[in-house]
């Protein structure tokens, strides 16, 4: 499990961002702006004129980009201003290994983040995790490494990082169960039969939080959240049956923790990310912030409801990847991948995603020993199981 003592002593002078251009990567960007902290290693994926203005601004001593063809490019377009540019998938990761950061922000999104998250475990630095995927497909591997190395990890996402204060320094045992709120997405309160008809459009206008396209999905199908019961396991070492989740629409409570005296402890809060992002920054301090503070007079009442997993079916599926073990988790990821791409192609219908999700979980191979190679194999047979899956929806 995750270590709950955060180094006091730790003062961030300078700051990695890994996937610099994507949603959490810029709002990590925001924050260190705010701070004045420098990132002096930044990473892309393949859009070199979208990251291009993020290294004139921050110029790092190292940017490194997916592909050769993008790192060229990127090359171009700074000029003589460009500092070393990596592309080498080896390079990049040994670069992230040897940083001299202080913190490492991992931004990237989807199992591509893996091999990243392994590395950043290695590098004995303080680590802000924001990808989930890594930390569900090979949580244990990485969190050994990471004791090994003498790092650490503090979660980015809104509600692990809520469930980390609020256990911050507190004995584990004391603990009888996590509370994960969620918003509920676009489509709360819709039967099963009502979401058959939805449009992307309409799962990508999320009422609370700015995320990217396939996150915003999974917050629609609750997908999401049933990837963060899997993480809150993983990170908090606690079984999955100690591990609820409630519908609340304002977004204010974050998450909950329950304890072995019947109390609750809350973190609250805006929906923002950049206040998980600062937390990852000062922990165990709270930074001051120039915006007002949370007015809960104003806001009037605050709501909580249970999911419904008959309309919402993937909350179940992750539970169920849990009770397979080993590298099912995974293989859940990589369905989840494939379902959301051919919704957003217009391939399936979104009630589709969870019926080719579910069905390739009951046919993936789960493999007992868990480490890079096993999560591997067992991610591309979900992935060639949910293409046929989804191949044969489109005949029907």
């Amino acid at each position: 499990m995750v270590n709950l003592q955060p180094n006091p002593a730790l003062r961030v002078r300078s700051a990695c961002v890994l996937g610099a251009t994507g949603s959490v990567g810029i709002q990590t960007l925001d924050v260190l702006s705010e701070l004045g902290i420098p990132a002096e290693l930044m990473t892309a994926g393949e859009g070199a004129e979208r990251f291009a203005p993020l290294v004139r601004r921050f110029r790092p001593k190292i940017a490194a980009m997916a592909t050769e063809e993008a790192a060229r490019e990127l090359r171009d377009l700074l000029g003589d201003g460009a500092p070393e540019i990596l592309w080498r998938p080896d390079e990049v990761l040994d670069a992230v290994r040897t940083t001299g950061a202080d913190i490492i922000f991992h931004a990237v999104a989807g199992l591509v983040g893996l091999d990243a998250a392994i590395a950043a475990a290695e590098s004995g630095k303080r680590v802000g995790m924001a990808n989930k995927e890594a930390i569900i497909a090979c949580g244990d591997l990485i969190l050994a490494r990471m004791e090994a190395s003498g790092g650490e990890l503090i979660p980015v996402d809104s509600e692990h990082s809520a469930i980390y204060r609020c256990l911050e320094g507190r004995d584990i045992r004391d603990l009888r169960r996590i509370l994960l709120t969620a918003s509920g997405g676009p489509f709360f309160g819709r039967t099963a039969e009502e979401l058959k008809s939805v449009t992307a459009a309409e799962a990508l206008a999320h009422p609370t939080w700015k995320m990217g396209k396939k996150i915003t999905v999974d917050s629609a199908t609750l997908m999401n959240k049933g990837f963060e019961i899997i993480e809150a396991v993983r990170l908090f070492g606690v079984p999955e049956d100690r591990v609820d989740v409630l519908i609340h629409r304002q977004s204010v409570v974050h998450s909950m923790v329950e304890w072995n005296d019947n109390t609750l402890l809350a973190q609250m809060g805006r929906p923002d990310m950049r206040d998980c992002i600062r937390y990852a920054v000062t922990a165990p301090h709270a930074a001051p912030v120039s915006h007002p503070p949370l007015d809960l007079a104003a806001m009037g009442s605050l709501t909580f409801a249970e999911p419904d997993t008959t309309a919402f079916p993937l909350l179940e599926a992750a539970r169920e990847a849990l009770r397979m073990g080993g590298t099912a988790p995974a293989g859940l990821i990589a369905a989840d991948e494939e379902a959301v791409d051919a919704f957003l192609a217009g391939q399936i219908g979104f009630s589709d995603i969870a019926a080719a999700v579910t069905e390739t979980l009951g046919r993936i191979p789960a493999l007992t020993e868990i480490n890079t190679e096993t999560a591997a194999y067992t991610v591309g047979e979900a992935r060639r199981i949910a293409r046929r899956q989804i191949e044969l929806m489109q005949r029907m």
